[in-house]
This record gives C-alpha cells, sequence and structure tokens, in this order.
C-alpha cells in the first residue's frame, strides 16, 4: 500500500469549485474516503481510496494480487474493505485526538449493489462471501474500538459524475494496473 500521487492538485482545485464536493473537503466533522476498483482484462486488479478529511486529501492505492476475474462487483467490494482498512488505520494512528476530532466516516462507493451484496447471506461464489464477511468483521472491530465513532457506507447516486475526490481514486486504481487516466 503506498500513497499514489495522481493529478491530485488540479482535481482539488476542481473539488474546492464544485460545492456539493467542497463539503466533504470543509467538514470538520466527518471523514470522507472515495474508494474505487480497476481491472483489466490481462487480469489485472487494483483499488484506491481517497481520504479526505479536514482540508486534506491523500490518496492511496493498492495492486490486488489474485490473477482471476470475479467481476467489478466484486472489486468494489475489495475497494471498500481497502477502504475500511485504511480508516482503522487512520484512527488507530491518532487521528481521532486531532482538534477537531471527526465524529464519523462516510465511505463512497460507485458499486449499486453495494448495499444488497453487504445484506445478501448467500452467495454462489465463496470469494463475495468472503469479502462481505471481511467487511462486517472490520466495521464491527471498528465499532468496539471506537463506540462513538459512526461508519456508513453509500452509493454516490449522482454525485459520482464530476467528483473530482472520487476521480482521484479511480485514477489511482487505474495507475496502479497501468491503465491511463
Amino acid at each position: 500500500m503506498r500513497p499514489i500521487d495522481t493529478t491530485i492538485d488540479a482535481l482539488t482545485k476542481q473539488a474546492y469549485a464544485t460545492p456539493a464536493v467542497r463539503a466533504s473537503l470543509v467538514h470538520s466533522g466527518m471523514m470522507s474516503l472515495y474508494c474505487d476498483y480497476s481491472g483489466s482484462e490481462q487480469h489485472l486488479h487494483g483499488v484506491a481510496c481517497a481520504v479526505v478529511f479536514n482540508r486534506s486529501v491523500r490518496v492511496h492505492a493498492n495492486r490486488l494480487e489474485h490473477d482471476y476475474s470475479l467481476g467489478s462487483d466484486y472489486g468494489e467490494l475489495l475497494a471498500i474493505r481497502f477502504s475500511l482498512e485504511l480508516l482503522a488505520n487512520e484512527l488507530a494512528n491518532g487521528r481521532l485526538q486531532l482538534s477537531p476530532a471527526p465524529r464519523c466516516a462516510v465511505i463512497f462507493t460507485d458499486c449499486r449493489s453495494a448495499s444488497r451484496l453487504l445484506a445478501k447471506c448467500d452467495f454462489a461464489d465463496s470469494s463475495y462471501a468472503n469479502a462481505c464477511n471481511e467487511i462486517h468483521i472490520l466495521l464491527e472491530r471498528l465499532k468496539l474500538a471506537y463506540p462513538h465513532f459512526d461508519v456508513a457506507i453509500r452509493y454516490m447516486h449522482h454525485r459520482k459524475a464530476g467528483n473530482a475526490l472520487h476521480r482521484m481514486a479511480h485514477n489511482a486504481a487505474r495507475a496502479c494496473i497501468g491503465k491511463q487516466g
């Protein structure tokens, strides 16, 4: 897992110029995590997350180490898991001691079926079941470790179009596997 430097400066300016997106940058009580997955026909898979809090943006990406394709919904679940792992690291490294401390985190995904998949009990493929179980375990650990800190996972709906913060994660996931913009 390494920080990725993409066209962050230009996209940050664009984010500040868009009122709906700017709210994520300046809201001091909430951490926003924009996650995305990218895959290719060569069975290369990458996930990325733009962590936004108190006017700062950090983008992280990770190449996934499997050589099979289970579809983009599965990849998006792995992006959510990656975001939760980053959030846990942020909180463990003292982000709650900052002033002002965040009270909640929202993980934004562009996967329309994320909430349906996370609520589902039975899967034909055990990989989906494992990914969902890992997400639920991470959410439960966060709730136990930080009982006054709320975490939500939300589908972006129409907010994806023109959202520079999601675009940062999108670009980083693609760059991680060697795809262009």
